[in-house]
């Protein structure tokens, strides 16, 4: 994680611990594990195999002016010296515009064909 965000939610649990009453120690802990919980499953990788090849996909989420977006980067290493990216408000849809962005410059580089990009876009 980046350092802005560990050093966010540090300052979120410290005032978090001062302004809950102290007898409620076992909501505390229940509040902290679900949101760390929710927190951790925001960032996404996986490892899938496109067209034969061994690829790679993430979404991590950010923040600009107040409001999430996802990063969306999709790339094959060994294959192709290229990745694509997105940057959507939707979550599922940042690996797919990243999906999308390198499938068009694979194309564009002709290390795929049009039917190849159609079937894999339409899939």
């Amino acid at each position: 994680m980046r350092k802005g965000v560990v050093t966010g939610l540090f300052v979120a649990l410290v005032v978090m611990r001062l302004y809950l009453p102290q007898p409620c120690e076992a909501q505390y802990e229940a509040l902290t594990a679900a949101i760390l919980t929710k927190l951790s499953k925001m960032w996404h990788s996986d490892t899938l195999n496109f067209l034969g090849h061994t690829c790679h996909v993430s979404r991590t989420p950010t923040v600009k002016r107040f409001k999430l977006y996802w990063k969306g980067k999709f790339w094959c290493p060994g294959w192709a010296p290229f990745s694509g990216t997105s940057r959507t408000k939707s979550r599922s849809g940042s690996a797919r515009e990243a999906t999308k962005s390198f499938v068009g410059q694979a194309l564009q580089r002709r290390l795929i064909t049009q039917q190849e990009a159609d079937l894999w876009l339409k899939g």
